[in-house]
């Protein structure tokens, strides 16, 4: 369609002038024409060609991915004073660390302080609500490390109630 929008009225226009038979009504045709076609995605709402919309086709442009920061590297001074046990790692699983992977990452205070909270009570931890966020990122980091050395031994577990 690109072709008969825009490079057949300019091809005749060339082939005409060089032959020297191009006259004013056919220059203004061709111009017209090309004009036409050419500015067509400025007057209508998807900003489509000719083309496109009769092919049916969509210019679709895709943000380009970033990687996550890898939360277990958060380094926080607080959290060096927490220490799990392998019994404690072993309360949760996959399931359970990929969601206290979006609290940390949704930084809600209030989202944290709950779930610091029934993670402490689950493994028998005491946390105060001021350390809840290096608790979750210690505890996050310690279970990651922890799946991964299972997973590394073919012990896969993919949720709490998973034996």
């Amino acid at each position: 369609m690109r072709e008969i929008e825009v490079f057949l009225p300019l091809s005749i226009l060339a082939a005409r002038g060089s032959a020297g038979v191009a006259d004013t009504l056919s220059t203004i045709f061709g111009l017209v024409w090309a004009l036409l076609f050419s500015l067509f995605p400025l007057f209508n709402r998807d900003r489509l060609r000719i083309g496109d919309l009769l092919a049916g086709t969509w210019v679709v442009e895709a943000p380009k991915v970033a990687l996550l920061e890898d939360l277990s590297l958060r380094k926080d001074p607080v959290a060096t004073r927490f220490q799990f046990s392998a019994a404690q790692l072993d309360a949760y699983g996959i399931a359970e660390l990929h969601k206290l992977e979006e609290v940390l990452r949704r930084d809600d205070y209030f989202a944290m302080k709950a779930v610091a909270e029934t993670i402490g009570r689950k493994i028998g931890a005491r946390v105060e609500p001021v350390d809840s966020r290096a608790f979750l990122t210690a505890y996050y980091g310690e279970l990651r490390a922890h799946l991964e050395r299972k997973l590394l031994l073919g012990n896969r577990k993919a949720d709490k109630y998973a034996r």
